[in-house]
């Protein structure tokens, strides 16, 4: 038997003009299902109805995941860019990443905030608003547990959240350097 295989778009929900804009996942559904239908037709609809589903979404970053098969699944972000309207409000898809799995999309998202890490912190300008952006960054990174550690851990190694790992990060940079 084969193993039915899918594709994961890492995808950021921008709302211009709208900063604290929250969506629910079901809404996200729909639309991603309204554009697959605009653009691709009835095909497009069915090809990735039965594996289509939104596999994450965090309201306070308004990162999503969205699941699609392989085979069609160009179809899929094709249909994302135009998505213009969840529930009413304004948005704008923007895929970070597309990888096999969903814990390739993790690895992913925490660099891509360890890379956001060194835009924010330069301009707060007190302390206060360091602390202020260390709780929301803290807030968004304890709701990014799926279920599992990113890393691979070792009975020696301790488990790693993912704030530590933005903030200390993994070596991986320094590796990078020496090379």
């Amino acid at each position: 038997m084969v193993r039915f295989k899918n594709r994961y778009a890492l995808c950021e929900l921008m709302f211009p003009g709208q900063p604290e804009t929250s969506v629910e996942s079901h809404q996200v559904y729909q639309a991603v299902k309204a554009s697959l239908l605009d653009s691709h037709g009835d095909f497009g609809l069915a090809a990735l109805q039965s594996s289509l589903s939104v596999k994450y979404l965090n309201i306070k970053t308004n990162i999503a995941v969205i699941r699609g098969e392989r085979r069609h699944f160009d179809m899929l972000t094709s249909s994302l860019v135009f998505i213009r309207k969840i529930g009413g409000k304004d948005v704008v898809f923007k895929t970070l990443h597309v990888g096999g799995s969903i814990r390739s999309c993790q690895k992913f998202l925490i660099g891509h905030h360890r890379k956001n890490l060194t835009q924010i912190f330069p301009s707060c300008k007190t302390p206060e608003e360091r602390a202020e952006g260390m709780k929301s960054i803290m807030a968004a990174c304890d709701t990014l547990d799926w279920g599992y550690s990113v890393y691979k851990q070792t009975p020696s190694q301790p488990a790693y959240s993912a704030l530590s790992m933005l903030q200390e990060g993994d070596g991986d940079e320094e590796k990078e350097e020496e090379s």
